[in-house]
């Protein structure tokens, strides 16, 4: 009787399923990079151009930044942040006290960014499997 000795068939699984973790450990890079990228190009436009009663919002959308964070542990991340003007993100996005009264009115641009970005990631790295 011939057939498959065990050992064969356990080293047969095994790189199957390694060749398996390497085409999804891609597909989960590429997604988080195209999602974050997708987040960066709709912080840019999130206020309009030019300058209104305040001043001029191209400044503040202009540093909006993505950095890659990769851990010892294979897990690999983009955060997406402001970087010359974080305190000021903070503020426009919830609102904050004024000097003399009362509260100026929240800009919330950062959260339905962020709500997108969750609701998409799934899909985009489900693409990039296939």
């Amino acid at each position: 009787m011939s057939g498959i000795s065990p050992d064969a068939l356990a080293k047969t699984i095994e790189s199957t399923l390694q060749d398996y973790v390497d085409v999804t450990e891609e597909a989960c890079i590429k997604g988080v990079r195209e999602v974050a990228n997708r987040c960066v190009s709709e912080l840019h436009s999130a206020h309009p151009s030019g300058s209104g009663k305040y001043g001029s919002w191209d400044e503040y959308n202009a540093s909006w930044v993505k950095t890659r964070k990769t851990s010892k542990k294979g897990v690999y991340s983009e955060e997406v942040h402001n970087q010359k003007h974080y305190q000021l993100a903070h503020l426009l996005e919830n609102g904050h006290a004024l000097r003399g009264g009362g509260r100026a009115r929240a800009f919330p641009h950062i959260a339905p960014v962020a709500e997108r970005a969750e609701e998409t990631l799934l899909e985009t790295i489900k693409k990039h499997i296939k």
